[in-house]
């Protein structure tokens, strides 16, 4: 699966999409969703949960 980056063009339309509903995520917050897409593991509310609260992908 391609990696996701800051600037790439899925990211970008993820954040768009978000600033539609008057959602936003602080840089920090971008970067640990990046890493959660990124580290290939299946996306559930635990991990998003253990993720911001440990700030870090286990």
């Amino acid at each position: 699966m391609k990696q996701i980056q800051l600037n790439s063009p899925e990211f970008d339309r993820v954040l768009k999409n978000m600033q539609l509903e008057n959602l936003y995520l602080s840089h920090s917050l971008q970067l640990k969703a990046i890493e959660i897409v990124n580290s290939g593991k299946i996306i559930t509310p635990t991990l998003i949960k253990e993720a911001l609260a440990n700030g870090k992908v286990q």
